[in-house]
């Protein structure tokens, strides 16, 4: 027994190495770790003490009013989920995850995987942005939202593309993004603008990775990753700082953030 445990963190690394090398799901693997982590200290303080709890949505949650001086939560609201009895928020985003991610993340490479799921997070957010800034009220502008249903959606929008490409069966995806998208209509405080604008993302991304046949002869996997992290990046950045700066309500806002689930 004690031989076992000694051997079992070795075991354990020689397991990982070896998912890495094969592009195993070891991303995916971390992201709902992390999720799952997050989601019970996010328990412990719904429970333990409510004022704690509100401080840990105020600085960790998506509140378009207060991105510029908070812009951590771009990142970290993707991986918080809605705390109680209810887990229906964190399971169903946990088992999409599991089941549509690691196809991807096989297919483009760790880094790749990782930098579209980050990218697509911050598309949904960026989707938030734009719907805030069209109704531009004080209560979305204050409406604070969190998940990783956004970046989730950039993972089924990045498969339905590079599916198309290899000439797959896309039915069963499309399906599948067909219910997430208008699962909105029939449950209330789902933040769809996130759902959008992940997708947007996610296949906009993908898109870019895979490229065309000429591209790919001129550039390589590599720069094909720096140049579209790069230009998504300051794409995503823009919509976010001409939806905020185009509105005077945003430095006038005051108040207590809602949460919504996303």
């Amino acid at each position: 027994m004690t031989s076992s445990i000694r051997l079992s963190p070795t075991r354990w690394i020689r397991h990982l190495r070896y998912e890495w090398k094969h592009r195993g799901p070891v991303i995916t693997s971390i992201i709902i770790t992390v999720c799952v982590l997050m989601w019970l200290v996010e328990q412990i303080a719904y429970y333990a003490d409510k004022n704690a709890f509100t401080g840990m949505v105020y600085r960790m949650a998506f509140i378009p009013a207060l991105t510029a001086s908070q812009p951590w939560t771009f990142l970290t609201s993707l991986f918080m989920h809605a705390p109680g009895i209810d887990v229906w928020h964190i399971l169903c985003n946990m088992i999409t995850l599991w089941l549509v991610a690691p196809s991807l993340e096989k297919l483009l490479g760790h880094w790749q995987f990782l930098m579209l799921y980050l990218l697509s997070g911050l598309g949904g957010d960026a989707g938030t942005m734009v719907a805030t800034r069209i109704l531009d009220d004080p209560q979305s502008w204050l409406q604070s939202s969190f998940g990783a249903s956004g970046a989730i959606f950039g993972v089924l929008g990045a498969l339905m593309v590079t599916s198309s490409r290899t000439h797959l069966d896309l039915r069963q995806l499309i399906v599948l993004t067909a219910i997430n998208l208008v699962m909105p209509l029939f449950v209330p405080d789902i933040a769809w603008q996130a759902h959008i604008g992940g997708l947007l993302t996610g296949a906009g991304t993908s898109s870019m990775l895979v490229g065309t046949t000429a591209i790919r002869r001129v550039l390589n996997y590599r720069k094909r990753t720096i140049i579209t992290m790069i230009i998504i990046f300051v794409v995503i950045a823009g919509v976010v700082l001409l939806s905020q700066n185009t509105s005077t309500l945003v430095t006038r806002l005051s108040g207590s953030p809602i949460v919504l689930d996303s």
